[in-house]
């Protein structure tokens, strides 16, 4: 199973995925930044912008990728990435689906100050490129379709790894 881990920059995807990478077995976490730098470094300048949703071939060699790995190795995926455009869900996760890999969405939200908080304690600046793109985060993620929405603001970790241990029925 692939699940996807997105929600405003700040708000916890990666801390937990290594939450749920601790606690289930023959699993792994990818990365889909590195995945964006790959391909928007390689371009001259930056023809699409800075978001890597925006690259098409981002969409196309993550959804290879994940396929690839997937059927290789039989892991359970944590992809702990923000999507923000609605085409990116059916460029990857339906992509997936429909090659029949079973891919969840999860959505993490909380409120803007949990969220600012969040960032400056992993140790961030103020006018930090995550910060200044909470609203945008957050707006885009709220709209990806067929998601399962957590909110995190009053959950540790564990209880949201909890939840989606619960909603994933692992």
């Amino acid at each position: 199973m692939i699940i996807w881990i997105s929600g405003a920059y700040g708000v916890g995807k990666s801390t937990l995925a290594e939450k749920l990478l601790s606690r289930i077995d023959n699993s792994m976490i990818f990365d889909a930044e590195e995945v964006g730098n790959a391909v928007r470094e390689n371009y001259p300048g930056e023809p699409y912008g800075v978001i890597y949703e925006d690259y098409p071939l981002w969409c196309d060699f993550n959804y290879m990728l994940l396929k690839d790995i997937h059927n290789k190795f039989s892991k359970n995926i944590f992809v702990p990435m923000t999507l923000i455009r609605k085409n990116s869900c059916s460029k990857i996760i339906e992509r997936l689906n429909n090659a029949g890999i079973e891919t969840k969405l999860i959505i993490l939200e909380a409120s803007r100050q949990n969220i600012h908080d969040r960032i400056l304690a992993r140790g961030e600046d103020e006018d930090c490129w995550c910060m200044e793109n909470i609203e945008m985060s957050q707006n885009g993620s709220k709209a990806l379709p067929n998601g399962f929405h957590i909110n995190t603001d009053e959950k540790s970790v564990d209880e949201t790894a909890d939840i989606v241990l619960a909603y994933l029925n692992i």
